[in-house]
């Protein structure tokens, strides 16, 4: 009997639901960074086996909205869980307080008729004692608001521990049907917004704390060509954008170094992804409230 369904991630920033995803797709289609908000939009991962056909969406850490562009990353994570088989929620075993954050998540999951998995991540960082403590504080805050688990599972995604269990036990909630992707597609994300996202992170992890969330990448050319050589070459143009001039300066930085070492690092994971040589160039502009402005925010409302 071959399994087909939709499962849904959700969870606090940095509780590890976009490493989950590339770890058991075994292919980077998010991308991770230490800093909240690093995803903005649902983004699927598939898993094909002999005996079933998963299709993740790695959605955006719950968060209170603070723009427009907030609102729509909330949305979606609202819609995510509401036609899905299986809900795996992730919490960061060494930082498991119930927040208001936390206390959303589970009154939105309780009104679905999804399976519920708690998966507590991360316990490499804790003593195994206090794992008990918190399955226990998650437990009883649920069936506080009449809902429940279907299971609870420990995990360490960084050490690898736990994850076969956990994938045989959404198997397990996953209804009988045919596959719905071919047997290489693993992710639906298209090349050109790899290619964004891949940007994204590399300025995520390298401009100081108050920019990186106010900046959208966005491809204007991508085209391959053959070179002198007959070899394959991808030409790449992408603007950074950003909310101020400040920002600007901070991006670019003292003789173009900073934006230089952004290039340079998502080049390198582009060329391997594509497998080809590319020509990145990118262009940093300023739109004032960018994330408050519809028009700017097409393309990531469309995601959802």
């Amino acid at each position: 009997m071959f399994k087909t369904g939709y499962i849904s991630v959700v969870g606090k920033p940095n509780a590890g639901k976009s490493t989950l995803v590339n770890k058991l797709v075994g292919f980077k289609v998010a991308i991770t960074t230490p800093k909240p908000q690093t995803t903005r939009f649902n983004i699927k991962g598939i898993i094909t086996s002999d005996t079933s056909q998963m299709i993740f969406t790695d959605t955006p850490g719950v968060h209170i909205p603070k723009s427009k562009l907030g609102e729509y990353m909330m949305k979606g994570v609202d819609e995510s869980i509401k036609c899905v088989d299986v809900v795996v929620y992730i919490v960061d075993a060494s930082k498991p307080k119930i927040d208001l954050a936390s206390e959303n998540i589970m009154k939105n999951i309780v009104k679905t008729k999804s399976k519920v998995i708690l998966v507590i991540n991360k316990i490499d960082k804790i003593e195994k004692s206090k794992i008990l403590s918190i399955i226990a504080e998650y437990n009883n805050y649920i069936q506080s608001i009449n809902g429940t688990f279907n299971e609870i599972i420990p995990i360490s995604i960084y050490k690898e521990d736990g994850l076969d269990i956990l994938v045989k036990n959404i198997e397990k909630y996953l209804p009988e049907g045919e596959k719905i992707f071919s047997d290489d597609e693993i992710t639906n994300i298209t090349e050109r917004e790899l290619v964004e996202e891949i940007i994204r992170e590399k300025a995520l992890n390298n401009l100081e704390e108050e920019v990186p969330h106010g900046i959208k990448v966005e491809v204007e050319k991508f085209k391959k060509r053959k070179n002198s050589k007959k070899q394959s070459v991808y030409d790449i143009e992408v603007n950074i954008i950003c909310e101020r001039t400040s920002h600007k300066g901070i991006i670019i930085g003292k003789d173009g170094i900073m934006l230089k070492k952004i290039g340079t690092l998502a080049r390198k994971e582009i060329e391997n992804m594509l497998e080809d040589k590319v020509n990145l160039k990118l262009w940093v502009k300023v739109r004032k409230n960018w994330q408050e402005n519809e028009n700017y925010l097409k393309d990531i409302k469309n995601k959802y």
